[in-house]
């Protein structure tokens, strides 16, 4: 963590949110213990999805190759603004991304001023596409603190093979305005070049490293998900410390020890474009729907029987649940 980031942090703290924190905090390592779904208090961390529409078609990812299932469409800002009003005393920071491309919803500047005023931490990720001369100056000055900016090769050739579709020059336009703007306006907005490992671009980390050097960004590197021996073939490095899974015979075996608990379902929580809550960012398709804002409260939800019987389940076989067993929590990922 940087000087930067928690500089952002110690922006938001407030008597309410550190409560909170303590209250979910207690209560996550007492549900370990006890194996009961207790609560006290709400999320700290909110997902909240600005839109599931995308403009590239990558092979592994539900918006990008079709393969997901749920309606597509755009969150609405009075929408936003209701979620937002309602955990403010609670959450702190605030994810304006889940599946999707964000900046595909044209009010997401707006979005991200309306929390940052509500001091929030604010963080969006994006494959920059849609970061142009007319709204970078914009983007730096609306007051968000975090942009990761998905960079998946260092080279067209090998940046096209996953971000179908997408062009690596518009990413180094989008780059050099920023860095631009970042430096005429003295900006506290912490930049990220995040790197999806895979065996196009593996050897491509000391290149990751000058480039960030020049934007003066942080690198994240992450690990690949994949839903099939064959994409597993395409796409997995071969490095094996950058893999999230092992073969176990034939099939694929996260690395991650798949403990009965998962701190996720007592920090944070996640809201699709259409107001639909789910556990945690693995379920990119809702295939796990805990309940449906439209007229009610996140802290009904938060509390509901279903949202408790999910965390039990967790607790009682967390291996039993299928988006589980892609899950990273805990992994680590060497640099």
């Amino acid at each position: 963590m940087t000087v930067r980031t928690i500089r952002n942090l110690l922006r938001c703290v407030s008597p309410s949110r550190a409560w909170n924190l303590a209250r979910m905090t207690t209560s996550y390592r007492f549900s370990v213990l006890t194996g009961r779904s207790v609560v006290w208090g709400s999320p700290y961390t909110l997902t909240i999805e600005p839109t599931n529409r995308c403009n590239l078609s990558c092979p592994e990812c539900p918006s990008g190759n079709g393969a997901m299932t749920r309606p597509q469409g755009m969150l609405a800002f009075d929408d936003f603004r209701r979620i937002v009003d309602e955990v403010r005393r609670e959450v702190f920071y605030l994810q304006l991304f889940f599946q999707g491309e964000p900046f595909i919803n044209n009010r997401l500047l707006d979005m991200i001023r309306y929390a940052h005023d509500r001091r929030m931490y604010v963080s969006v990720s994006t494959n920059a596409h849609y970061i142009r001369e007319n709204n970078a100056a914009e983007l730096v000055e609306s007051g968000l603190d975090r942009l990761i900016v998905s960079i998946d090769g260092l080279t067209q050739e090998v940046y096209e093979q996953y971000r179908v579709g997408g062009k690596l020059a518009k990413v180094h336009e989008a780059l050099e305005l920023l860095r631009r703007e970042r430096t005429r306006r003295g900006s506290r907005m912490e930049l990220v070049l995040q790197l999806l490992v895979t065996r196009q671009n593996e050897e491509q980390l000391g290149e990751l490293r000058e480039l960030a050097r020049r934007y003066n960004a942080e690198i994240a590197l992450k690990t690949m998900q994949v839903y099939s021996i064959e994409g597993a073939e395409q796409f997995l490095p071969n490095n094996e410390r950058y893999s999230r899974y092992h073969r176990v015979n034939g099939k694929l075996r996260t690395k991650n020890r798949l403990r009965n608990r998962c701190v996720r379902l007592w920090e944070r929580s996640v809201i699709t474009w259409d107001g639909t809550v789910v556990p945690c960012c693995f379920d990119k398709d809702a295939e796990y729907p805990l309940g449906q804002l439209n007229g009610r409260s996140f802290a009904d939800i938060w509390h509901s029987d279903e949202y408790h019987a999910f965390r039990r389940k967790i607790l009682a076989g967390r291996k039993n649940v299928e988006m589980c067993r892609n899950c990273t929590e805990g992994m680590r990922i060497y640099r």
